[in-house]
């Protein structure tokens, strides 16, 4: 949702003119005229150097979140802010759909016409060779780099999600199986990926693989290490993926098992940080792992319910995940991950799109709280670029799992949202 002007400052009569390259030279004054560098500036705000450079040079317009810091951190009593909400209002963005009061969803804002933006924006950035076979996405979609296996095992699943024939994604998906190993499929550099292999498996399934549900199985438990059970993002990610393909099996169990024991005390509530191992100094609960874990344990209710175990974690997440007041933004963590040699560590940034996360958790929840869900809702559609028709991080990159977290969030609340007459007969709130 878009802030209010209430309690901005007057906005100068050529408000119309700002622009993100004047929003740049402001932000650029106000940290000079504080005596810091640009490293000192984006480590107290929390982001890249390469973050404030886009911005001071008005490449791009800091996230509403970060326009907020920004303002608090040099005192602007408000008017940073409102320059950039004001340089960045004037941008054509179609009106997302939101959940109103009663639970409606206001069908005028069609997110029928995002998805099909979406399939038809990613279609158009599909790498092809030079005889026209397609080789995949990229990563980052405004980069110029080879795709990945895990780009296209996200794409593949986003054209699942927002439907219609967008492309041919067979040839696509036979170069996935010819890409498998005997620990599954990996990104850069050789080692274990659980992941990716968990991407490209939940990718294969929704194209009707002729991979048995034990040979995805097996291949997954390859891919993961010791290392995996210090990491609530790994795990997670491997649960999701192993209780769609199989919810009694062995593996899966295991998973829920590690998964609930990643949990840290945090004055009482049991919730997920960003890593689980000794020697951690003031570890916090966070809110992109605590949502993403949330998200695969109703998986697993939905598919049996006698675990009483993985409803009380749920529903405990769940409750300080809606009691939360602070902004839903984007956070990034740092995998380090043990070599395969042995030979030290690889360092791999993940960024987790967090308000899609919430916004998954919550619409799961057996009874919805719309309004800390629409607040999620309204953080999901601060990243949505409708020039370029998909969702971009702070700095401007299009990476293109966040638009696959988008798409899936977005579905998971229409869905949650349903009332006459889209939901069946019987429904507890429809009319008989």
């Amino acid at each position: 949702m878009k802030p209010t002007s209430a309690g901005r400052r007057p906005v100068s009569p050529d408000a119309e003119t700002v622009t993100a390259s004047g929003v740049g030279r402001e932000l650029r004054r106000l940290r000079k005229a504080a005596g810091e560098t640009q490293a000192e500036t984006a480590r107290i705000i929390g982001v890249t150097r390469a973050n404030l450079t886009q911005w001071e040079t008005g490449k791009y317009l800091p996230s509403t979140h970060n326009a907020r810091q920004l303002d608090d951190h040099f005192r602007a009593a408000n008017a940073l802010f409102t320059l950039v909400e004001t340089a960045r209002s004037p941008q054509e963005h179609p009106p997302p759909p939101t959940v109103g009061d009663a639970g409606v969803v206001d069908t005028s804002r069609s997110l029928l016409q995002v998805f099909h933006t979406v399939g038809a924006k990613l279609a158009e950035r599909l790498i092809r060779d030079e005889q026209g076979k397609p080789l995949g996405w990229r990563q980052n979609l405004q980069k110029k780099t080879s795709p990945t296996v895990l780009s296209t095992a996200y794409g593949i699943s986003i054209m699942h999600l927002v439907g219609g024939p967008y492309i041919d994604l067979h040839p696509l998906v036979e170069n996935l199986h010819r890409r498998r190993s005997e620990f599954g499929w990996r990104g850069q550099p050789e080692g274990r990926w659980p992941e990716t292999t968990a991407a490209v498996l939940d990718a294969l399934f929704h194209s009707g693989t002729t991979l048995s549900a034990d040979d995805g199985l097996e291949l997954l438990e390859h891919s993961l290490d010791p290392f995996s059970n210090t990491r609530p993002y790994l795990l997670a990610t491997a649960l999701q993926t192993a209780v769609r393909m199989r919810p009694d099996a062995e593996l899966t169990h295991r998973l829920i098992d590690d998964l609930l024991a990643a949990r840290l005390d945090f004055g009482g509530s049991r919730l997920w940080p960003e890593k689980k191992e000794a020697g951690l100094v003031a570890p916090e609960p966070s809110v992109a792992h605590t949502a993403r874990a949330v998200v695969v344990l109703r998986d697993v209710l939905r598919n049996r319910d006698d675990r009483n175990d993985v409803r009380e974690a749920a529903d405990e997440a769940t409750q300080w995940l809606i009691d939360q007041t602070h902004s839903d933004d984007g956070v990034a963590e740092d995998l380090e991950k043990p070599r395969p040699d042995g030979d030290g560590t690889t360092r791999i940034i993940i960024r987790h799109f967090t308000s899609a996360w919430v916004v998954q958790a919550l619409a799961t929840t057996p009874f919805l709280p719309l309004p800390r869900l629409n607040r999620a809702l309204g953080t999901l559609w601060e990243r949505y670029d409708a020039q370029q028709g998909l969702w971009a991080w702070g700095n401007g990159d299009l990476p293109i799992w966040q638009t696959l977290d988008a798409v899936t969030a977005l579905r998971s609340a229409s869905l949650a949202v349903a009332v006459p007459p889209l939901s069946p007969p019987g429904t507890p709130g429809t009319t008989p």
